[in-house]
């Protein structure tokens, strides 16, 4: 909508190129007081033989058509209407600049929104495979006590660990469908639209170019630097357009015209005339120059806004490319704890079930597994998020 208004504006300014052509046609209908007057006041006339004649009498009816055609161009205006086109230009790419920032973000919403519902996706996988060891253990535990070789307080532990595992599991669960709704929501999809990430969960593809140079492109490519850019520019011509209103404004005008008296028998007639009209505002009370620093000071806010999104965008860049990496170094370090983990939980249940280990062992090894996965998804969706930031940081999504 906005850029549509603009895309209007920018017309309006280049249409103050083109001659103007200004039509009137009148039509008069008179029936005079003074002419009846005459006529009843004239005296009776007689001819040589001394009869009497008709009176000579006007018609007080009047009927009479003109028309004018004005053609007017201004073919100087001490740069005013060329500052106003540019600043209307400008204005333009300014919305289109904006638009691209919304369009951004949208993207950047949509991309979060669909990680995190991967990620609940993989959160409920992970409790449930919680929920089934801990039944397992649950059986072996109640096992070992029929067979007299455990007590009925590691069964009371194992009883407690999946009632707790089942709360995670119902939790995961409300989290997931909290995640589709908002996916739904992002995307303007119904509420009861039930969207589900098709996506493996792995990490995208690494990040090549350095911290410096990912700087650079930011700066570079960033739409809210382009339009502050832009809206400087805005500011710069304005001043100028404002300042060329004192200067003077030449215009060429052509005139028309033609008129007819309908009460008389004969043809139209028809009239021209042409010139050219200066026009120069000597004093206007001071109101240029206001308007003049208005602009300035637009400009400069645009000055200190432009720096204060340059300064954003560094920030953006190194914040999304220190997550990365951070992200990058757990993805690794939980990868080898989950394979770890998994050992310990083998592990465990042998010298259970060999009579050297506890119940508590196993539990234990059993919580740090689904802590470890945890941990690997956690670090795997933060790290796909923080790359998808950090193409947002440069303009690239």
């Amino acid at each position: 909508m906005l850029w549509s208004a603009q895309k209007a504006q920018l017309d309006e300014a280049i249409a103050a190129r083109n001659p103007t052509v200004n039509a009137q046609v009148g039509y008069n209908y008179t029936n005079s007081a003074a002419t009846t007057a005459s006529n009843i006041a004239r005296s009776p006339q007689t001819d040589i033989l001394g009869r009497l004649l008709p009176p000579q009498q006007q018609s007080p009816i009047g009927h009479t058509v003109n028309g004018t055609v004005r053609v007017d161009y201004n073919i100087y205006t001490s740069g005013r209407v060329d500052a106003s086109i540019r600043a209307a230009e400008n204005t333009f790419r300014a919305a289109e600049a904006d638009f691209n920032r919304i369009a951004q973000t949208t993207r950047l919403s949509v991309a979060t929104a669909y990680y995190s519902a991967q990620n609940a996706d993989g959160q409920v996988r992970i409790r449930e495979q919680q929920v089934q060891n801990s039944e397992r253990s649950l059986q072996d535990t109640e096992a070992l006590e029929r067979a007299g070789v455990g007590t009925k307080f590691d069964v009371l532990q194992s009883q407690v660990q999946l009632a707790n595992a089942r709360q995670n599991l119902s939790s995961a669960q409300a989290d997931q469908a909290n995640s589709r709704r908002e996916l739904a929501r992002q995307l303007s999809y119904p509420p009861n639209l039930d969207l589900s990430p098709s996506d493996e969960i792995k990490p995208a593809d690494d990040w090549k170019p350095g911290l410096e140079e990912t700087i650079l492109l930011a700066l570079k490519n960033r739409s809210e630097l382009d339009v502050q850019k832009l809206q400087r520019e805005v500011a710069r011509d304005r001043s100028k357009a404002a300042l060329a209103a004192l200067g003077p404004q030449v215009g060429l005008f052509v005139n028309f015209d033609q008129f007819k008296d309908l009460n008389e028998v004969g043809g139209v007639a028809l009239g021209y005339r042409a010139g050219f009209n200066i026009n120069w505002s000597l004093f206007d009370g001071g109101v240029a120059n206001a308007q003049a620093n208005q602009a300035e000071a637009d400009r400069a806010l645009a000055e200190v806004r432009f720096t204060e999104a340059g300064n954003q965008a560094r920030f953006d860049v190194e914040s999304a490319y220190n997550n990365l990496k951070s992200r990058r170094e757990q993805i690794e370090s939980t990868t080898l704890a989950v394979k770890q983990a998994n050992e310990a939980l083998r592990l465990s249940r042998l010298r259970l079930s060999a009579g050297v280990g506890t119940q508590l062992e196993v539990l234990r090894s059993q919580d740090d597994l689904t802590q470890a996965d945890v941990n690997r998804l956690n670090a795997i969706v933060g790290f796909n998020q923080a790359l998808v930031q950090l193409q947002r940081a440069i303009n690239g999504l």
